[in-house]
């Protein structure tokens, strides 16, 4: 099968095209001129240079090469230096590649997307309250100005519907965080990192879901040929809490997990403000978290699980001590 991937030099997207030309596809990885060329350079492929936010280079490869499928991976993380760019990326660029496949008669899209766009958790009032999980039916509710990374994959959903209305067969997969080696573009940047360079000694209420890399893998595929046009799936791996990850971390990093727990965001943004939270060691943590004091990220596997067939994910203690061990071999 005739395979394009955009985001193709990517922590996710390298780790896809070495699954894809194991199975003997003919795989084209579209990636930019600056792009880090190592992570799929030992693989049979082919490359193809050009940039999302030009729409004219995305469908050139696209003509070019005549791909069956397309798993459109590529993505702008964060909001830096501009909101604008974030939003040209993820939902301009995603547009470009859907225009460019309906063009060229692709048969399918696979969107890379985020949980993220499910929207923030209802927070806690009461600790005697049991998480629960989100699931694909929950309707995005987050302001722009506080998760744009969110708005703007949501945005990007919005564009592959519309194209799966349109004819072009969609599939939609959402992981929330991916770990595992190979991340060499957050190698000092990872929530793991930061854990392990600075150790709070306390850490908020909470937790998410956490993913290894190469679940998300299989889940790509399994999308690719069991998904449904139009639909959007959740890749999960297990719902923890911000606690037990980080006492995971702490022993696999081999450093200290945080021993309290605060409850409050105004609290916590207080002991920051007031110097407390370089002797806390929280205030090392991205500024972003204390707005999610009280929030579980759980999602729940059912949907993915049944109708991608997928396999029960890798062992997540094994994943984090493999991924600081990658680590420490490429820092």
């Amino acid at each position: 099968m005739r395979i394009l991937v955009t985001g193709a030099t990517g922590f996710i997207g390298s780790a896809l095209c070495r699954a894809l030309c194991g199975d003997g596809h003919e795989v084209a990885a579209f990636h930019r001129t600056t792009s880090y060329i190592g992570g799929i350079s030992s693989f049979s492929l082919v490359r193809l240079v050009g940039d999302l936010t030009d729409p004219d280079s995305v469908l050139e490869a696209v003509d070019s090469f005549r791909p069956e499928v397309i798993f459109h991976l590529g993505a702008q993380m964060n909001a830096a230096p501009t909101i604008n760019r974030i939003m040209q990326v993820n939902v301009l660029g995603t547009r470009s590649v859907l225009m460019a496949a309906l063009r060229s008669r692709v048969n399918r899209v696979v969107l890379m997307s985020s949980a993220t766009t499910l929207g923030l958790p209802e927070p806690f009032t009461s600790t005697k309250q049991q998480p629960s999980e989100l699931n694909e039916a929950r309707v995005q509710n987050s302001e722009t100005g506080l998760w744009p990374f969110a708005q703007s994959k949501y945005l990007a959903e919005m564009e592959a519907q519309s194209a799966a209305t349109g004819g072009l067969d969609t599939v939609i997969v959402n992981p929330f965080m991916v770990i595992g080696p190979g991340n060499r573009y957050r190698r000092k940047s990872s929530f793991m990192m930061q854990l392990k360079n600075n150790p709070p000694r306390m850490m908020m209420r909470g937790g998410i879901n956490v993913i290894p890399v190469n679940d998300v893998v299989t889940g790509l595929r399994h999308a690719c040929r069991y998904g449904k046009s139009g639909e959007r799936y959740l890749l999960c791996g297990e719902n923890i809490s911000y606690e037990k990850f980080c006492q995971l971390c702490g022993k696999a990093g081999g450093f200290e997990g945080p021993k309290l727990l605060f409850e409050n965001e105004t609290l916590a943004r207080f002991m920051v403000k007031f110097g407390f939270g370089h002797e806390l060691r929280i205030d090392s943590l991205e500024g972003s978290l204390f707005a999610y004091v009280n929030r579980y990220f759980y999602y729940n596997p059912k949907k993915s699980r049944v109708s991608l067939h997928l396999p029960p994910t890798e062992n997540l203690e094994t994943t984090i001590e493999n991924t600081y061990r990658w680590y420490e071999e490429n820092a």
